[in-house]
């Protein structure tokens, strides 16, 4: 089970350099399709670059200047995030350890262990900033730098560089768009001060009576029990 990341403080930028900003990683157990967790952090927001690539395949021809080319098929879309973990503001010695959020990102390309179904895959996860929301990935990569430490050599402060790969077979069920399409099976929902389950089953549903559907989706045993900036799925009805 991830935890929820306390994050670094927005710091202001002067001139072209932007300020940091809150985004959240959404695990997505791929067996079930529930959310295991959620994971803060900062990034800079100044550039977002999403590759994605078709495959094609010549066929030598002996009469033609140039070959005939056949569509291989798409291949995943990609992206990559500089996320930056500091706990150089936490008082107690014992929160102080920045690992104990790096290791959860780590977690996120880690086999699993299940008593039915044996060895599963790492989790699905959502990149949320606001309203933007990519495509269902993976991690494929995690490269941690720790950039500040106590006289102890604890670290406190880590910047890392995650990849992601695209992993949504509903992708193929909708029109051909750009590569940040919010496909149904993968919608989310982030809380906002004062919101209940019903009025957020209205908003999505356009009936507050799915709240039931919203509290078993998220494993809710308290639909009451709402936090600010908590991200709940909304899975199709």
């Amino acid at each position: 089970m991830l935890s929820k990341l306390s994050t670094l403080k927005g710091m202001l930028g002067g001139g072209s350099k932007p300020t940091l900003q809150r985004a959240t990683l959404v695990a997505i157990d791929q067996l079930t399709d529930d959310i295991i967790g959620t994971l803060e952090c900062q990034f800079n927001p100044q550039e977002l670059t999403v590759s994605k690539g078709v495959s094609w395949h010549a066929e030598r021809s002996l009469d033609a200047n140039a070959p005939e080319l056949y569509c291989g098929g798409g291949q995943p879309a990609r992206f990559s995030l500089n996320l930056i973990f500091d706990t150089t503001g936490e008082t107690d010695p014992a929160e102080q350890d920045v690992r104990k959020y790096t290791n959860v990102l780590l977690s996120l390309t880690l086999l699993g262990k299940d008593t039915n179904w044996g060895r599963v895959p790492p989790p699905l996860v959502l990149f949320v900033w606001g309203d933007l929301q990519l495509f269902t990935a993976v991690v494929n990569q995690v490269s941690i730098s720790y950039t500040l430490f106590l006289p102890s050599g604890k670290p406190v402060r880590a910047r890392a560089q995650v990849s992601f790969v695209q992993l949504d077979l509903e992708d193929d069920e909708l029109p051909p768009t750009n590569p940040t399409t919010r496909t149904e099976a993968r919608r989310t929902h982030v809380v906002q001060q004062g919101e209940r389950l019903d009025w957020i089953a209205y908003q999505e549903y356009g009936h507050p009576a799915y709240w039931r559907h919203l509290a078993e989706a998220n494993g809710l045993l308290n639909p009451l029990d709402l936090k600010p900036g908590q991200v709940l799925l909304v899975p199709r009805v």
